[in-house]
């Protein structure tokens, strides 16, 4: 057994670790033994390759699909070594309610396995088709959507807490769905509008299904339909030799008993495929005409500028180059976009890290030739493995035995050969790299056809034809022509989120360095221990109740979440994902270059993805896209500032290639993000739109927001100590467009003459220390601040002024005001009662408890009370 020194540099891999894939009390060396193990058990030779594959994953070389990392060797039976599943509909009768709640039935199999799960709607009629079973309309493919994605969200959830079960997972995999609709479906244009609204079908990544004739419509400004079989106006029939006839001509009944009325099997043919249909000869429905297929582009282009969704696929691409033309059609992929799959299909995951395979500035190809045979192995093992749901899919896995090998640390490898992104060098690299991993990856498939057989629905004459396979080298198709190949496909590239950082933090998949040290947001399975979540959270209206951390409402891109800071780290919750949390992470090639005293991030290689052009994207795209039989995943970064004009042409660009099969982009600032830049508290601030507040034990001194001239005001009318008093407090909108106090007045009342029926009005500076106040009904009062009692309770009200304008907390200027003593004690409280209205429902009461139970004391209704018995101060 070769020794293994893999170790984690970083506290963050470890802690991905301990969450996702440690088994029980495993260390990261248990784990991939028990990995090894457990692949090996097919061979006959077991312990040898128990050894190799060992070897294989030691210092993460090679890094198998996370389902395979933390279920492999365990003895959970429920669970698949399988990443990525694609269903839909099938059999007769597709779009039926019987038809649909099968589909869902596989979908919460699927996602109980642990797999990821696509779909295409394609099949599912357009909102206003009618079903005459019922004599009614359907609510149409979007609105069925929301089925799908209510399941996810129930089938995923977990517990929310840490469990204390020995054998349980530190987090359940959160329901990742891909759902996709063709460019000619009649509720396209729902589809892509449905996730503009925050906090709709957020369990789907979503993308339009592009085909070749609208991109010509496009290019040409040709018309464009949206149209949908007409299973309503059919007079086309079927002989008894099973030619599909017209039969509008025939009028007697003698005549068309010959025939079966396309009607009452009409369910037996679509199955969401609208070319094979209308080259059958079969009518459709057209239920709108774009006079410029634009209109239609500028729909899916906008969207994506300013929501990042919905993703494009090129169906016909894919299609074209799909080693399988010849026996499936792919209208799906899995939720990331890097396994182009039919109905059924299913498909493991590995990639090689490249960031071990980098040896005097340049691939270190030697190893990689070890390494690649042990890993198409390796992965073509976890076939005859593997448990998953459905009995097609166990079919699927038997005849096509498809795997995904790809690559990672990409980027990082690329610092440490210290050469740019997108540059003719890493070009030319990135080029030799490919050709080489994919042709040996195909040649050791090749080789173990051999050895075990070919997949089950290999045809020698017609694979060989593929367009993909064509791009071999000639002594790789060779040896596919000599003895077949155990894999129809081989080649991917995955995301690689989460292994990716426990791998010790090299980057994702193909994707650039995304800075040299960023922000990782993470989704926490579990409550961490003294950690209180705020309730009775109300999004819309940025309403919460919390008692013992100070949460604050921030915005990132245009969702609102929660946030705080709890030893330490930044916590948020938001709508869709929960409670997620913040990490500092440091990419492994800047790592590894500031050990060697190498780091310089003022070189030009040192760019990262704030630097890069979308050519640097695109052509670094075709490179990889032209070695990979099924696809990859990869996301364009842009800047918040790209124009959308320029923006529109990406797509096309992409397109016009010929190999890649789809793309998706994120423009900076328009949606919360996974990964973000390491900031100073005082531009976390500024991104978050909140007025800066104490953070880890260092004060941030920030610029109280400008004053208006003028700014209306809440009037008080109270007594303390026997004497009534008026308080006027100033409102200055917040963070959350919220009318907030800003600056506070309190006079005796023998200094002002105000009836208490008055309790609104408008506070004008006129200059410095100078305000007037004006009600509705016309009262005005010069001067206010020269009817203070005494210079002292001027100071006062200016100091707390201060601190309301700078953002301090009002709950904390209210308690210190109540402490207060003395010939101020009256004229503090007057104060502290009135912001005390301010204070949000369920705030925590510091260091006060309910002196008739013991229990915390809250905030609610502007005055204090017990959670637990009726005590109240009021």
């Amino acid at each position: 057994m070769p020794k293994n020194d893999t170790i984690f540099t970083n506290d963050l891999s470890k802690e991905i670790f301990d969450l996702t894939y440690r088994y029980e009390n495993e260390n990261i060396t248990d784990r991939l033994l028990k990995v090894a193990e457990t692949i090996a058990s097919v061979e006959e030779n077991k312990e040898f390759w128990t050894t190799a594959f060992f070897d294989l994953l030691t210092n993460f070389k090679f890094v198998p699909g996370g389902r395979i990392l933390s279920n492999a060797g365990t003895p959970l039976k429920g669970t698949t070594y399988i990443n990525c599943f694609v269903d839909g509909f099938s059999g007769e009768n597709q779009d039926s309610m019987e038809g649909i709640m099968e589909t869902l039935r596989r979908q919460a199999l699927i996602l109980k396995s642990e797999g990821g799960y696509g779909f295409c709607a394609d099949v599912l009629r357009p909102r206003g088709g009618f079903i005459a079973g019922i004599g009614n309309e359907t609510p149409g493919a979007v609105k069925m959507l929301d089925m799908w994605d209510t399941q996810s969200s129930v089938i995923t959830a977990g517990s929310g807490r840490k469990s204390e079960n020995k054998g349980a997972k530190g987090k359940i995999r959160k329901g990742a769905q891909m759902v996709t609709m063709s460019c000619w479906h009649p509720d396209i244009e729902e589809f892509i509008k449905s996730k503009q609204s925050p906090g709709r079908l957020t369990k789907f990544n979503m993308s339009v299904l592009i085909t070749d004739d609208l991109i010509d419509a496009v290019q040409n400004h040709k018309m464009w339909n949206l149209e949908f079989p007409d299973f309503d106006n059919i007079s086309i029939g079927i002989d008894p030799t099973g030619s599909i006839c017209d039969i509008s001509n025939i009028t007697t009944e003698s005549e068309k008993i010959h025939f079966r009325d396309i009607k009452t099997c009409y369910k037996n043919w679509w199955d969401g495929n609208l070319k094979k249909w209308k080259e059958q000869g079969l009518p459709t429905k057209i239920y709108k005409t774009y006079d410029d297929a634009n209109e239609l582009w500028d729909l899916i282009t906008k969207s994506t500028y300013t929501r990042n969704e919905p993703g494009v696929l090129f169906v016909d691409t894919i299609n074209r180059l799909n080693n399988l033309y010849y026996c499936e059609y792919i209208s799906a992929t899995n939720p990331c976009g890097e396994q182009i799959l039919p109905v059924g299909g299913a498909c493991l995951l590995g990639s090689l890290n490249l960031t071990q395979f980098v040896k005097d500035d340049n691939w270190d190809y030697e190893t990689l030739e070890k390494i690649i045979p042990s890993a198409v192995r390796f992965m073509d093992n976890v076939n005859d493995l593997t448990y998953v749901p459905l009995k097609e899919q166990e079919d699927e896995i038997k005849a096509k035995r498809r795997i995904g090998l790809g690559i990672m640390g990409y980027g990082s490898a690329l610092y440490m050969m210290k050469v740019r992104y997108g540059s003719e060098k890493a070009l030319k690299l990135t080029e030799e790299l490919m050709t080489f991993i994919s042709n040996k990856a195909y040649q050791s498939s090749a080789l173990l056809a051999k050895e075990k057989g070919c997949f089950l629905l290999y045809d020698k004459e017609k694979y060989l034809s593929g367009n993909y396979i064509k791009t071999l080298q000639p002594e790789t198709i060779e040896l596919i022509s000599k003895h077949g190949i155990r894999n129809s496909h081989l080649m991917s590239i995955q995301p690689t989120g989460n292994t990716s950082v426990l791998v010790n933090c090299v980057s994702g998949g193909l994707e650039p360095v995304f800075l040299p040290e960023y922000i990782r947001t993470s989704i926490m399975p579990y409550v961490p221990e003294g950690l209180e979540l705020p309730t009775n959270i109300e999004w819309e209206n940025k309403k919460c109740t919390f008692h013992l951390q100070n949460w604050t409402w921030i915005k990132e891109g245009d969702e609102s979440m929660l946030s705080t800071v709890f030893d330490g780290i930044t916590y948020k919750i938001d709508k869709n994902r929960g409670l997620v949390k913040e990490s500092l992470v440091m990419d492994y090639g800047v790592r590894y270059l500031k050990e060697i005293n190498q780091w310089d991030g003022n070189s030009d290689w040192a760019v990262s993805t704030d630097g890069l052009n979308i050519d640097d994207h695109i052509k670094t795209m075709e490179v990889f896209s032209q070695h990979i039989c099924s696809a990859m995943s990869k996301t364009i970064n842009l800047p918040e500032n790209y124009s959308f004009d320029e923006f529109k042409n990406v797509y096309l660009k992409t397109f016009s290639t010929g190999t890649i099969k789809g793309v998706t982009t994120y423009r900076a600032g328009t949606m919360a993000a996974v990964l973000s830049e390491k900031k100073t508290a005082e531009s976390v601030a500024e991104s978050h739109h909140i007025i800066p507040t104490e953070r880890n034990g260092h004060i941030i001194r920030g610029q109280a927001p400008h004053r208006p001239k003028s700014v209306p005001c809440n009037i008080h009318h109270l007594t303390c100590g026997g004497q009534k008093w008026t308080v006027f407090v100033g409102l200055v909108h917040d963070e959350n467009e919220e009318l907030s106090p800003y600056e506070v007045f309190a006079f005796k009342k023998k200094s002002i003459s105000l009836p208490d029926r008055i309790n609104t009005g408008t506070l004008t500076k006129m200059k410095r220390g100078k305000y007037n106040l004006a009600t509705a009904d016309g009262l005005e009062l010069e001067d206010i601040s020269s009817l203070f009692d005494t210079d002292e309770q001027q100071s006062v009200t200016r100091l707390i002024s201060l601190g309301l304008r700078h953002g301090a907390d009002i709950k904390f200027i209210v308690e210190q005001l109540n402490k207060a003593s003395g010939e101020f004690a009256d004229f503090n409280k007057v104060i502290a009662r009135t912001l005390k209205r301010y204070i949000s429902d369920g705030a925590g009461v510091s260091g006060e408890m309910c002196p008739g139970c013991g229990s915390k004391l809250i905030y609610a209704e502007g005055c204090v009370k017990c959670l637990n018995c009726n005590y109240t101060v009021c």
